[in-house]
């Protein structure tokens, strides 16, 4: 992902979208990018009831725009569409080729219960395109990025997409290992060939970031990277505490949705959980 040149913002006319809309003008001023701000009426509403409610939607979001900061507002265009909220956010990001989509989270905040079938949970699970969940209000520019990392594909989308959200920042990266189940040779013999393999991780992660800093023409930066034994969900937990970032990055996988390999189906939990926004991106 070399950089963000348009960036889709999703808005259900709720403050918590509004947070994502600053999150996404201020990308926007940065990177120079086109941005779209779209508001999805659900199907299944009688004709009348649906064409009333996408005037009003249009009526509220033109007179709301207008009202923002000039420099919030340049360049953005609005558009209200009708249909299941996560499909045609999907659809709209593929047709306009949108590098980014920008969500706020959804409203029942911290209840993991809740978190499944939402349009935020269902855009991540399927977008083929990096989506921003939006939790902090305030638009500065993000300092501190924790980037998770397994060596999956979706992985190494999360990092590329994180250096292109925030080029500027201090980053993290943490890998977590576990020595595999005694059965072929001593635990002393694994542990050695463990630490042996996560050296040549750490180089191969240096590196990839450093070609990401070339490919975006930023200044050379090289990430702290952390390889730590232990189970992966309380590793990256204990990373989030210590470290506190402004933006938590995490690759997910085409088939599941979340990334097993790295931190299983408790990757909902950071994406509920998580006291900073999160960037997500597929495999």
């Amino acid at each position: 992902m070399a950089g963000i040149k348009h960036i889709l913002a999703a808005t259900d006319l709720s403050e918590r979208s509004e947070r994502a809309f600053k999150r996404a003008a201020r990308l926007r001023r940065e990177r120079g990018a086109t941005l779209d701000l779209l508001h999805v009426v659900e199907h299944g509403l009688v004709a009348q009831v649906r064409e009333r409610r996408q005037a009003l939607a249009e009526e509220y979001l033109r007179d709301w725009l207008a009202r923002q900061p000039e420099e919030d507002r340049a360049g953005a265009r609005f558009s209200v569409e009708g249909g299941e909220p996560f499909a045609v956010i999907i659809e709209h990001a593929r047709e306009r080729g949108a590098d980014l989509i920008v969500v706020g989270e959804p409203g029942k905040q911290g209840l993991k219960e809740f978190f499944a079938g939402t349009t935020t949970e269902r855009v991540v699970r399927h977008s083929d395109r990096p989506v921003l969940v939006v939790k902090r209000a305030g638009g500065d520019a993000y300092r501190r990025v924790l980037v998770a990392v397994d060596f999956s594909k979706g992985a190494t989308r999360a990092l590329d997409a994180a250096y292109a959200v925030a080029p500027g920042a201090e980053f993290l990266i943490v890998h977590a290992w576990q020595v595999p189940p005694i059965g072929f040779g001593t635990r002393d013999s694994a542990e050695k060939a463990m630490v042996k393999e996560n050296e040549l991780l750490r180089k191969r992660i240096e590196r990839q970031a450093q070609d990401n800093l070339v490919e975006l023409a930023m200044p050379a930066s090289p990430p702290r990277v952390e390889m730590t034994a232990g189970n992966p969900f309380f590793v990256l937990r204990d990373a989030i505490v210590s470290y506190q970032p402004d933006l938590v990055a995490m690759g997910t996988h085409a088939r599941s949705g979340l990334a097993i390999a790295m931190i299983g189906s408790l990757a909902r939990e950071f994406l509920v959980e998580a006291p900073c926004d999160v960037l997500v991106a597929r495999a």
